[in-house]
């Protein structure tokens, strides 16, 4: 099993990658990245949570919002 900051390194560089991608594709929605990879994209952030919450570290935000590292967004 990964550690939290092998998870976290893993999903900080899937954003990095498809930051472009999910600004163009998905404006007005919710993202989840999770396991490095887009697990899911919905209308709501409570939504796109549950799809996550297995997992040790994961990151959930508006598609056209900046993901900032350090910041932890509870909602």
């Amino acid at each position: 099993m990964p550690t939290y900051e092998e998870e976290e390194s893993r999903n900080l560089a899937a954003y990095d990658d498809l930051k472009d991608m999910i600004r163009s594709q998905y404006r007005g929605q919710y993202v989840a990245i999770a396991d490095g990879r887009i697990m899911c994209v919905a209308p709501t952030i409570e939504e796109a949570r549950a799809s996550v919450t297995g997992f040790q570290h994961r990151l959930v935000f508006d598609a056209e919002a900046e993901v900032h590292r350090g910041t932890v967004w509870i909602r």
